[in-house]
């Protein structure tokens, strides 16, 4: 089993890396987050050559970064030997001075073997899942403390040799939605600032009752006449919540409701025109972050210090302290970093008025940026 070790003296910030692979083929929300590694890895070194092995339904979101030189090798989900030895062959000819293994599972452990590189660089046991260290050279030492999962992606920077920097993180992460994506925000959400609302997470866990989503949409409009724009995907569970939000609605608060309408590159552009976003433990929390959006986030199924909107959770309502005391008990030791609240009652805990005085904060700042309208 590989050990989590320093970098070898060769390794250091005088061997700069020519060639850099990176392997992160999802979620939506994981990739997005990649961006400020990116960020880092060109400034650290210019010349670098970065190839991002990546999922085909994650792509759209990251693809502007292509005008900072990176390549992408999109792929479909490996679903069998074939599709591994097809990326094998895809790559074949091609050796990297570091492969960086961004995902810890059996779909993408089996995709390092394909790739050649000199440093094959892993998470350590207190990330690693699915015998990941069995498929990499290098382990990364455990952070100090409770950490984000994007702090988690720097780390692999740092292990290069590089340094982190403000810079990297902070402001926009200069994530662009493509200009037929633009076209279609300009028609949808033709008035602005909107408060966009993203109702469903990937898992219902993380879901919070129609009524409340209602309710706060009801207080934006009335308190701070911020009309409210539901974005969802078009599985029937976004497509029901929807319409039970709008059928919750009073009659004087407008709505537009974009649900089923939102590809992941119409999404960005929705998100790059909305001044605020309410939404739960998801992946529009992220790109609304990069995008330097406030983020009325609600969490109770994992903490929002590691899955919420990177250093941005001021307006965040947190209770998973409290769902692990509900369902685990008091002192357990489930709080622990990694752990998650697989409980339906987690984000019962959250309360509507809670929410509307996090939006009220947040729509008292003046937004830093100028809205695209």
């Amino acid at each position: 089993m590989n050990q989590a070790m320093p970098p070898h003296p060769e390794h250091d910030r005088a061997a700069a890396p020519r060639t850099i692979c990176l392997v992160r083929l999802s979620a939506l929300g994981d990739v997005v987050m990649v961006s400020p590694l990116i960020k880092m890895i060109r400034r650290e070194w210019p010349a670098a050559k970065i190839t991002w092995v990546i999922g085909k339904a994650a792509h759209p979101a990251v693809a502007s970064l292509g005008r900072l030189g990176v390549e992408f090798v999109v792929i479909d989900k490996p679903r069998g030997v074939r599709d591994y030895l097809a990326l094998r062959r895809r790559l074949a000819g091609r050796h990297f001075d570091a492969l960086l293994c961004l995902q810890a599972s059996w779909r993408a452990n089996l995709i390092y073997p394909c790739i050649r590189a000199r440093r094959k660089i892993g998470y350590g046991r207190d990330r690693a899942k699915d015998c990941h260290a069995w498929f990499v050279r290098e382990t990364l030492p455990p952070p100090p403390g409770p950490a984000h999962i994007l702090d988690g992606f720097l780390q692999f920077g740092e292990a290069l040799g590089g340094a982190r920097a403000a810079e990297d993180c902070e402001g926009a992460w200069g994530l662009e939605p493509p200009p037929e994506a633009r076209a279609w925000a300009d028609g949808a959400l033709p008035a602005g600032p909107w408060l966009a609302v993203a109702p469903c997470a990937s898992k219902a866990e993380r879901d919070w009752p129609a009524s409340g989503w209602a309710t706060v949409a009801t207080h934006a409009w009335r308190a701070h006449r911020l009309p409210a724009v539901l974005l969802g995907g078009p599985a029937a569970r976004d497509a029901a919540t929807a319409a039970e939000i709008r059928a919750l609605l009073p009659p004087d608060c407008p709505v537009a409701d974009l649900t089923g309408r939102t590809d992941v590159p119409r999404l960005l552009a929705a998100l790059e025109r909305c001044g605020l976003l309410l939404a739960p433990d998801t992946g529009a929390a992220h790109i609304a972050r990069a995008f330097d959006r406030p983020v009325v986030g609600l969490y109770a199924v994992a903490p929002s210090s590691r899955t919420g909107p990177y250093r941005r959770t001021e307006y965040c309502v947190d209770k998973f302290a409290e769902a692990v005391a509900l369902v685990h008990g008091p002192g357990s030791a489930k709080a622990r970093r990694g752990a998650r609240v697989h409980d339906p009652r987690a984000m019962r805990l959250i309360r509507a008025e809670e929410v509307c005085a996090a939006l009220d904060r947040a729509a008292a700042v003046p937004p830093p940026f100028k809205l695209k309208v």
